[in-house]
C-alpha cells in the first residue's frame, strides 16, 4: 500500500528542520520539580536582553549557538514569567536545566487553540476560556458531556441513541468544531459529536475559543472550537497513574496511564473501561447491575452503555525536530432493552448500537530556529457504527438477528487530513504570522448512505497575522476553501485588542462558511424512533459574526478580581435544519433562508488565597424567518466555588446552573412555522476531595444533581424529530453519590 501523498508533503517539508546538535534549555520549578510549559523568558544581564523566547510543553527552547560567540559558556540571567530572576552559566551544545522559584502564585492559564504560539489567555487577542484538570475532577466528570453541562452559553441536549449533543452561542452542534490535540472528530450522528463518548481520562485541559474559528478550522467552526489537550509528562523515569470511579445510579469506571522515558524519548499507554447498567425512574438509588428478566422495568429511560478506549503515544526528539506518532481506539456498545412482548411475555426486540473509533496520526512539531517553527500533523480516522436488532428470549436468554428491513446496519465513516503551518512569533516582535494549508478528505459508506458511498473532499489555504502596536493587538486572517461538492469561498476575520494597565477591550468581526455534511446531503436513516432523510440540494451556511469583550483585573492585596462582560451578534444565511413532512413523521434537512443569534454575557471571578468564587450569567436571543414575535430569549446563571481547607487540606467544590426556558422555530414542508419548546432546569453538584501520602493517593466523593432533575417538559405543535409525541425529555438521571481514587506514582531513574 503506497504512503498517501497528503502523508508525504509535510514530512518532505520538514526535512530542513534537521541540524548540527543545539543549546537545549530546559526550566524547572524549583518548587515542585516540574518543567515550566508555555512561559515566556528573557536572557541578558542586569541591563540587557539578548534573546528572548518562549517554552514549549516540555517546558524548553533552543538557545542560539551564535550568541555564545568563540566561548562555549556564558553567565546569563534567565527572566520567566512569575519566577525570580536567576543566574545560570549556560554551556553551549549541551541540555541545561535551570532551577527557578515562584514570585507568586500563578494563576495565568496558557492556550494554544488558534493561536500563533502558545500564550497566556490575558495576552492572547482572542478571548478565549480554559478548564483545566482540578476543575474536571472537582465536577467528578468522565467525558466531555459532563465536564461541558455546567458552563455557560454552552448547552447540552441528550437523545437516549444518538447520545449527547450541544449547542454554543445559540447556535447547534453542527457549527461547533471539536478537536483532539488539534485533530478533528469525526462520525457525527444527526449533525452532532456524541460528547459522552469522548473520556477526560487523558486529558489535561480544555480549551474554549467562543465564536468563529472557520480561518484557522474550517467548517463546523462557525459558533466555537472546543480542543481537548492530552497529558503529556516531561519528568525522567516513570509515571503511573490510576484511577477508579463509582455512582450509585450504577456507573462503574476503571482506568490507567503509563509514562516512562526510553533514552530521549517518551512512551505514554493509557487505557479505561467505563460501564453504566442503565437507568429508569423506579430504580432504587443504589443497587448492583443485574440482568432483569421478564420484568415491564427492563425498559430503561437511560440505556446501559458499556466503554472501552486504548491508546499509545510516542514521542520523539530529533534534534530540532519532535515527532508524536499515536494511535487510539475506542468501543461502546449501547444496550436498548425492549418492553416483553404479548400474549406470554417472555420475548422482547433488543436493539444494540456498537461504535468503534480508531484514531491514528503523527504531530509534528519543528522549530527552525528563535523565529521561526513548523506546526504538521497528518492523521487517520476511521468511524464504525453498527446497529443489530435481536429477538431476545427472556426465560433462556438466547436471542437472535432478526430480519426485517432496516433492523440491521452497518455505517462506515474513513477521513484523511494533512495540517501544516509555518509560523513567525516572537513575543516582543511587532509582526507575527502564520501561513499553511489544510486538506480533509472524508468518506462514507453503508446502507443508510444513498449509492451505498459518498465522499467530499476539502482544501484550504490559510494565513493569520499579528501586529502590535504599543497598545493595539491586530489579528486579521484569510481562508481559502475549495469543497470538492461546492463552490470555493473566502472567509476573512479582524480581531482587535487594545490593553491597558488594568483595563483590556477586545473586538472582532469574522465570516463563517459551512459546507453541508456527508449524512445532511445522502443520510437515509429510519429506525422506530428516528426517520430523516438526506437532501442534495442543500447550500452551505455563511455566516458573518461581531464581537465584543471588556475585561477588567483587579490585585486586592492578597485578593484578585476578574470581571468579563461579552456581547455578540451572528447573522447565518442558508442555516441547515430539519424540516417536516406534511405527516409529521418525515424529516428532511432544508436551509433557513435567514437565522440570528444575539447575546450578552457576564462573569465575576474573585479568588482569596486558595479560595475561588465564580458566578455568570448569559442573556440569549434566536429568530429566523419563521420566527413570529421577534427574538426569543432565553437566561443562564452559573456559579461555582472552590474552599481550600487547609490544615486537614480538603478542597470543597460546588457548581449550579439554570438554564432557562427555550423556545425555538423550525418549518414543515409545506412552509409553515412550527414552535418547539423545552422548560428551565437547575442543576446543583457538589465535592470534597482530600489528598494522601504526599500526593500520591487524591480521594474525591461527591454528588451530583443533588435538586433531583429527570425530565423537562418539551412540547410542539407536531411531533418531535426523534419522537412523535414527546412531553418530556431526559436530562438528568437523578440524584446520585459517586467516590473516586485516585493513584500517582512517579519513579526515579
Amino acid at each position: 500500500m503506497k504512503l498517501p501523498r497528503l502523508f508525504i508533503v509535510p514530512l518532505l517539508l520538514l526535512i530542513t528542520a534537521f541540524s548540527t546538535a543545539q543549546t537545549v534549555v530546559t526550566l524547572v520549578s524549583d518548587e515542585n520539580k516540574n518543567p515550566i510549559p508555555w512561559v515566556q523568558v528573557t536572557i541578558g544581564d542586569s541591563a540587557t536582553i539578548i534573546f528572548s523566547t518562549g517554552t514549549d510543553n516540555r517546558g524548553s527552547f533552543t538557545f542560539p549557538s551564535e550568541l555564545f560567540g568563540a566561548a562555549n559558556g556564558w553567565e546569563f540571567t534567565f527572566r520567566a514569567t512569575d519566577f525570580q530572576p536567576t543566574g545560570y552559566f549556560l554551556r553551549k551544545g549541551e541540555s541545561n536545566i535551570i532551577l527557578l522559584k515562584p514570585s507568586v502564585a500563578m494563576l495565568e492559564e496558557f492556550i494554544v487553540t488558534g493561536q500563533l504560539s502558545a500564550v497566556s489567555t490575558d495576552h492572547s487577542v482572542q478571548k478565549a476560556r480554559v478548564i483545566d484538570r482540578a476543575v474536571m475532577d472537582a465536577k467528578g466528570a468522565v467525558n466531555l458531556r459532563d465536564v461541558l453541562q455546567s458552563e455557560l452559553n454552552i448547552r447540552i441536549s441528550q437523545d437516549q441513541v444518538l447520545g449527547s449533543g450541544m449547542s454554543m452561542q445559540g447556535m447547534n452542534g453542527q457549527n461547533v468544531k471539536i478537536l483532539i490535540d488539534g485533530v478533528p472528530v469525526i462520525g457525527r450522528v444527526d449533525g452532532e459529536i456524541d460528547l459522552s463518548q469522548i473520556n477526560l481520562s487523558n486529558v489535561e485541559r480544555i480549551e474554549i475559543v467562543e465564536g468563529p474559528s472557520s480561518v484557522s478550522f474550517g467548517s463546523n467552526a462557525l459558533a466555537g472550537t472546543v480542543n481537548l489537550i492530552t497529558k503529556k509528562r516531561e519528568k525522567p523515569g516513570q509515571d503511573l497513574q490510576i484511577n477508579s470511579y463509582v455512582e450509585s445510579v450504577g456507573n462503574y469506571n476503571f482506568d490507567g496511564r503509563l509514562t516512562t522515558n526510553v533514552r530521549k524519548t517518551q512512551l505514554q499507554f493509557y487505557g479505561l473501561r467505563n460501564y453504566f447498567d442503565g437507568w429508569i425512574d423506579s430504580d432504587p438509588f443504589y443497587e448492583f447491575p443485574k440482568e432483569k428478566i421478564a420484568d415491564s422495568g427492563r425498559f430503561q429511560t437511560w440505556k446501559p452503555k458499556l466503554n472501552y478506549q486504548a491508546g499509545v503515544k510516542w514521542t520523539i526528539p530529533l534534534k530540532r525536530l519532535t515527532f508524536t506518532p499515536y494511535v487510539d481506539a475506542f468501543y461502546e456498545q449501547i444496550h436498548r432493552k425492549g418492553y416483553p412482548r404479548a400474549p406470554y411475555f417472555n420475548t422482547a426486540f433488543d436493539d444494540y448500537y456498537i461504535t468503534k473509533r480508531i484514531n491514528e496520526g503523527i504531530l509534528i512539531d519543528a522549530p527552525l530556529n528563535d523565529r521561526f517553527k513548523l506546526n504538521g500533523v497528518v492523521a487517520h480516522n476511521y468511524y464504525e457504527r453498527i446497529k443489530n436488532t435481536y429477538l431476545k428470549n427472556l426465560n433462556t436468554l438466547d436471542q437472535q438477528l432478526t430480519t426485517a428491513p432496516g433492523d440491521q446496519d452497518t455505517t462506515k465513516f474513513y477521513a484523511l487530513m494533512s495540517r501544516l503551518s509555518l509560523v513567525k512569533y516572537q513575543r516582543d516582535s511587532t509582526f507575527n504570522f502564520e501561513v499553511g494549508y489544510d486538506v480533509n478528505h472524508e468518506s462514507a459508506t453503508g446502507r443508510r448512505i444513498v449509492s451505498g458511498k459518498q465522499t467530499i473532499t476539502e482544501v484550504a489555504l490559510f494565513g493569520n497575522t499579528e501586529i502590535q502596536l504599543r497598545k493595539w493587538s491586530l489579528k486579521p486572517g484569510l481562508r481559502y476553501t475549495y469543497n470538492s461538492a461546492y463552490r470555493s469561498a473566502f472567509t476573512p476575520a479582524l480581531n482587535l485588542k487594545y490593553a491597558l494597565e488594568k483595563w483590556t477591550f477586545r473586538a472582532g468581526v469574522a465570516s463563517g462558511f459551512r459546507s453541508p455534511a456527508i449524512k445532511e446531503l445522502y443520510i437515509d436513516f429510519v429506525d422506530i424512533n428516528h426517520n430523516i432523510q438526506g437532501n442534495t440540494n442543500l447550500k452551505p451556511e455563511q455566516s458573518m459574526h461581531y464581537q465584543v469583550w471588556v475585561s477588567t483585573k483587579r490585585n486586592l492585596g492578597k485578593h484578585n478580581l476578574v470581571i468579563d462582560l461579552n456581547g455578540y451578534y451572528q447573522q447565518v444565511r442558508q442555516k441547515i435544519t430539519l424540516a417536516q413532512d406534511p405527516g409529521g413523521v418525515i424529516y428532511s434537512y432544508f436551509n433557513l433562508e435567514h437565522f440570528e443569534a444575539i447575546g450578552l454575557q457576564s462573569t465575576i471571578d474573585f479568588a482569596v488565597g486558595k479560595h475561588r468564587f465564580k458566578i455568570g450569567g448569559a442573556y440569549i436571543g434566536t429568530k429566523s424567518n419563521l420566527t413570529v414575535n421577534g427574538y426569543s430569549f432565553s437566561p443562564e446563571i452559573t456559579a461555582s466555588t472552590s474552599i481550600f481547607w487547609k490544615k486537614p487540606q480538603i478542597t470543597f467544590s460546588a457548581f449550579y446552573k439554570y438554564t432557562g426556558r427555550v423556545l425555538t422555530y423550525f418549518s414543515s414542508e409545506e412552509g409553515d412555522p412550527v414552535t418547539s419548546f423545552m422548560n428551565d432546569y437547575n442543576m446543583l453538584d457538589l465535592s470534597a476531595s482530600k489528598p494522601f501520602w504526599s500526593k500520591r493517593i487524591v480521594l474525591t466523593c461527591g454528588a451530583k444533581n443533588l435538586l433531583n432533575v429527570r425530565q423537562v417538559g418539551t412540547g410542539s405543535n407536531d411531533g418531535g424529530a426523534h419522537s412523535s409525541s414527546a412531553t418530556s425529555t431526559p436530562v438528568g438521571w437523578g440524584r446520585s453519590v459517586y467516590i473516586k481514587l485516585q493513584f500517582n506514582l512517579h519513579y526515579k531513574k
